[in-house]
């Protein structure tokens, strides 16, 4: 009975493969497949039985249950049918038998059928799963038994094993359904936009792919919607975008598609252009309706194209987009329905040019928002660009990015191929044999276009330097043999590439015109702005790194590696060598190399006078060579490779102008170092002198640090000039407050660094918000509000920073009540520091001329301070601050109004012994009190 039972299931399974997709579909052709399938589970089931005595016991009847419940009476004749003539072929008996049995369960299954649902089968539906078997076996009751078989025994068994059957062939088919269900909708998330419930950029790109010929594609565009999102904030800008997916979901269902920011499109088929363009003006003009929501009025520029005979998705999407740029530059509100002409050749000339078009646009968008991001960039952007690029470019079908990181270049993106692809690296010999023009062309950054037989050529040469496996992965999914044409450019960035933007046509040799190709230079322009920001955030990153790096207690051997390495990376060297003065010996001896060579000898040792590095130390000034073979007075070492011909020596010299050493950076001849080199590296040899000092230096170390931050912070103030000076007040009269408090050194640091950068979130604020006169409004309070956060998050980046320092830019506008910002953080969840920071903040604040005010009177600030005593300010704290100012705690002059009284520094008397009747003050885990409530004359804000 076992091998039935597995047999039954074995076949069920086998059954619910025809379903395969959710919700299932109502085909004739897939339902007579499941009858076949049921009639020969049947036979199978019958051919395969326990014998019990005189009696065959099978499970055949369940498939005939089954079907006769789900398609009804016909259907399951039919099943039944095959066992039942079966049994007669046997014996008469037997097939009468099985006629009656077949009969009863068809009967009592279609009186069943309606009140049994497979799909959502119940606890209470376990009594009705017996009930298509009851006519099974009750003629054993009529008929004599031979010994040992009972009725009484042997029909209930067969009415169980029935029963179970059933559920577990039910529990099967759920779970297929189920199965389809979770992937329909796991499928449906990634390809719906989160927003506004429309198919996304990745379901766009699909169902375009599948448009039939004569269907329109229809791009559509918000007018002026970053003024809606600069006047009512980003919340209002997603709801209007949540409102026009919802009218673009009634008018054209399942049509539509939001592809990123105020971008949507429309694919149609509705019977020709004529009903589209009715379908389109429909959907402008209800988005247009009036209405008293700040989204009311918007309205729709549209460009539409009917895809053509053997049209390629990216040819109609082109044309779309020439249809859209050409609605966009002709008005607003305006519909453009692109007519197909041939591709530009003889007639050229004659032929109007309407680039750049829309999507060269939004590429150009996308590249200066990710400009002003302030952050690495990661592989998903390099794709978005990519992708933007070669839907763009006429002709292109697919491309490549690849990126210098280092000595090598990474497939940081490609478009169009396999994504093994992205992450490989390849050496820059491969990029140059690739590239196969002049080495000058080559660092010009001059477009290549190869077609077939130069490209396989190309690959044959490239293969020969890629690194091991390279080859292969490219040969395996590069799809060399669908490759037409491609276009080649060079990234070049001060001299020397930094990327290669490769875009390929898999189905025509002529695409890169003149045209085409200048297209193409656009995003290779945009690359090199990327580019050149990820630069400075690496050097501020390595810079940062070196700094904490140097500020540990290393060794001087220690210190000599990680300043060669850094420089090494970050100059993007052959070779370099930091060459260590030797007073006893008078001598440069070489102590840490970087990118050195089996052919590197023994350590350098040069007498004074001996090469351009003594140059160096003598004159005080960086020398730059670009060919130490042609520079007479040059140290030439034996076996110098070609690799190592361009030389810059950066003198280390102590504060006495004393030798301390010089770092030696070699490059190749082609790549000589250029003035923004020859700054950095003395930057880091500033770096690095002081280091090397610091047993005699510290305190020297510690200025420049301190220096660093207060540049940035009157940086800060260059944006707000109407605050000039906040910093170093607010800084001045924090160190008071903490001199009185007897605060430990580290704490005083961290003091001083938080007051110093409290307010560089405001980098991230926009003037028309920063610098309004008057009050803000609600929305613009909560844009300022952003700064805390924000700028928590930007000295976050800094590591050399004491910790303590993050939670006074974080929170100090947190109040004693809890009613302020970002974390509402009350009494002494507040840390110590934000709570004496956010005093001398706002006191500043009040008595500091300001856009939207007039400076107050000491005496006016202090009895506002005072109103805040237990409110918006530490209790204890406010009168330690109030009594200092009493006494005369240092107000610089740029901050006081006329008539305000002025005092020496604190520090003497009672203060200067601690603070006079003052408990102690605990340091709470977070915050301070907002200064944009209630503090002010006559009802008036103040923005600190």
């Amino acid at each position: 009975m076992l091998l039935n039972f597995c047999l039954l299931l074995t076949c069920t399974f086998l059954l619910s493969l025809t379903y395969r997709q959710w919700p299932v579909p109502a085909r004739a052709a897939e339902h007579q497949l499941r009858i076949v399938l049921a009639a020969v589970a049947s036979v199978l089931l019958l051919m395969n039985t326990q014998e019990v005595g005189p009696y065959k016991i099978d499970l055949r009847f369940v498939p005939l249950a089954l079907i006769t419940l789900r398609y009804g009476v016909g259907p399951g004749l039919l099943v039944a049918a095959g066992p039942v003539a079966l049994r007669a072929l046997e014996s008469d008996l037997g097939g009468l038998s099985a006629l009656v049995n077949a009969l009863s369960v068809l009967a009592l299954a279609g009186v069943l059928r309606g009140h049994l649902n497979f799909r959502e089968l119940g606890r209470a539906d376990l009594w009705k799963l017996p009930v298509p078997y009851l006519g099974v076996g009750l003629m054993l009751f009529f008929t004599p038994q031979p010994p040992g078989v009972s009725p009484w025994v042997l029909y209930p068994s067969m009415l169980a094993l029935h029963s179970l059957a059933t559920l577990a062939v039910l529990g099967v088919l759920n779970a297929r359904l189920r199965l389809l269900r979770a992937t329909s909708e796991l499928e449906r998330q990634v390809l719906t936009d989160e927003l506004t419930g429309l198919g996304n950029r990745r379901r766009f790109d699909l169902d375009l792919a599948r448009l039939e010929t004569g269907g329109q594609l229809v791009m559509l565009d918000i007018d002026d919607f970053r003024s809606l999102n600069e006047r009512h904030g980003t919340p209002v800008g997603d709801r209007a975008l949540r409102y026009i997916g919802q009218v673009m979901q009634d008018v054209a269902p399942h049509a539509a598609y939001r592809l990123s920011g105020e971008e949507f499109a429309l694919l149609l088929n509705v019977g020709g252009e004529a009903a589209a363009r009715t379908l389109v003006e429909r959907l402008q003009a209800q988005v247009t309706e009036p209405g008293g929501l700040p989204w009311a009025n918007l309205t729709l520029s549209a460009g539409m194209a009917t895809r053509l005979l053997h049209e390629t998705p990216g040819g109609l999407m082109s044309r779309a987009d020439e249809a859209l740029y050409l609605a966009k530059t002709n008005g607003r509100n305006r519909l453009v329905v692109q007519q197909y002409s041939a591709r530009r050749s003889t007639t050229e000339a004659a032929l109007p040019d309407i680039r750049p078009r829309y999507s060269l646009w939004q590429a150009q968008r996308t590249t200066v928002n990710l400009l002003t991001q302030r952050r690495t960039l990661t592989d998903d952007d390099w794709h978005e660009l990519l992708r933007l690029a070669v839907q763009t470019v006429d002709g292109v079908e697919a491309g490549t990015l690849n990126v210098r990181e280092g000595s090598v270049f990474r497939v940081c993106a490609s478009e169009g191929y396999d994504e093994g692809l992205t992450g490989l690296t390849l050496t820059e010999s491969s990029q140059r044999r690739w590239y196969g023009g002049s080495l000058q062309d080559w660092l010009a950054g001059k477009p290549r276009v190869m077609r077939p037989g130069e490209i396989q050529r190309a690959w044959a040469s490239a293969d020969e330097t890629h690194q091991a496996g390279s080859a292969s992965v490219f040969a395996h999914l590069g799809r060399r043999d669908q490759l037409r044409a491609n276009l080649c450019l060079p990234v070049v960035l001060g001299g020397e590439v930094i990327a290669h933007l490769n875009l390929d046509s898999l189905s025509s040799e002529d695409v890169f015109t003149p045209a085409v190709m200048q297209d193409a230079g656009v995003f290779a322009q945009q690359i090199a702005a990327l580019l050149q920001l990820q630069e400075r955030w690496r050097e501020l990153e390595q810079l940062a790194r070196l700094h904490g790096d140097l500020s540990l207690s290393l060794d001087d051997d220690a210190i000599a590696g990680h300043l060669t390495d850094t420089a090494h990376a970050l100059l993007r060297t052959s070779y370099t060598v930091l060459l260590r003065y030797d007073a006893t010996q008078d001598m440069l001896i070489s102590a840490a190399r970087a990118g050195a060579s089996p052919l590197d000898g023994p350590p350098v040792r040069l007498r004074r006078g001996e090469g351009m590095s003594w140059r160096a130390l003598e004159t005080g000034q960086v020398q730059r060579v670009e060919d130490i073979m042609t520079t007479p007075g040059a140290y030439r070492p034996e076996n110098l490779e070609p690799d190592r011909r361009a030389l810059m020596a950066v003198p280390l010299l102590s504060h006495q102008r004393q030798p301390l050493g010089v770092l030696c950076l070699l490059r190749s001849a082609h790549r000589p170092f250029q003035a923004s080199d020859e700054a950095l590296a003395a930057m880091l040899a500033s770096v690095g002198t002081r280091v090397m000092e610091r047993g005699t230096h510290l305190n020297d170390l510690r200025a420049t640090l301190e220096a660093s931050l207060n540049t940035l912070g009157v940086a800060l103030e260059a944006r707000d000039f109407e605050t000039q000076g906040h910093t170093q007040r607010v800084r001045d009269l924090a160190l008071t407050m903490g001199a009185a408090l007897r605060l430990p050194d580290d704490q005083m640091t961290a003091l001083r660094h938080g007051a110093t950068l409290h307010d560089i979130g405001k980098l991230c604020i926009p003037d028309a918000v920063l610098l309004k006169p008057g009050r803000l409004t609600p929305d613009e309070r909560a844009v300022v509000e952003q700064h805390a956060p924000l700028g928590a998050d930007l000295v976050g980046r800094i590591p050399f920073l004491h910790p303590e320092a993050h939670h006074v830019v974080r929170h100090h506008h947190e109040r004693w009540d809890g009613a302020g910002y970002p974390d509402r953080l009350a009494g002494q969840e507040i840390p110590l520091l934000a709570r004496i920071f956010a005093l001398c903040d706002v006191y500043d604040a009040l008595i500091s001329v300001r856009p939207y005010k007039e400076a107050m009177t000491h005496t006016r600030a202090l009895e506002i301070i005072r109103e805040g005593r237990g409110t918006q300010f530490d209790p204890v704290l406010t009168d330690l601050f109030c009594e200092l100012i009493a006494q005369g705690a240092p107000v610089p002059a740029a901050s006081q109004p006329a008539g305000a009284v002025r005092g020496g520094p604190v520090g003497t008397g009672p203060v200067g012994a601690g603070p006079v009747g003052v408990g102690p003050v605990s340091a709470g885990p977070v915050g301070t009190g907002s200064v944009l409530a209630g503090a002010g004359t006559e009802g008036e804000g103040v923005r600190s």
